[in-house]
């Protein structure tokens, strides 16, 4: 039987060599799931203002209100530059968009705690 100093050692060794794998940070170079990004230490929501983005579209998918983007960094959401999914509101309009297209927008978080698109044009 092992002592209980030496059972200590094992047990911490072990989840040293398993922990970083578990708790891996995320890699934001590219994201697809606009709800993993839900939260940032300064969020917007749609009762307290919209929050600035610029960024280019990949591509837009006007039946399914949405577009991929690779946007610079937005410091008040928390996030860094980043390729991501992003639906947008029915005022936007998506018909004078096209992939490599650079634009200014403005997001949102909904209460339903998704980001969405409320205003998006040709970049200044």
């Amino acid at each position: 039987m092992m002592k209980p100093s030496l059972l200590m050692a094992v047990v911490s060794a072990a989840a040293i060599c398993t922990a970083p794998g578990q708790l891996m940070a995320m890699d934001h170079g590219e994201m697809s799931d606009h709800n993993a990004m839900g939260s940032g230490a300064m969020a917007q929501t749609e009762t307290s203002g919209a929050t600035q983005g610029k960024g280019v579209i990949n591509t837009v998918d006007a039946a399914g209100r949405s577009v991929n983007i690779t946007h610079e960094p937005i410091p008040a959401l928390s996030w860094p530059a980043m390729t991501m999914d992003l639906p947008v509101t029915e005022q936007v309009d998506l018909s004078g968009l096209s992939p490599g297209e650079e634009v200014d927008f403005k997001i949102v978080l909904g209460s339903d705690n998704v980001y969405r698109i409320t205003e998006m044009g040709a970049a200044d």
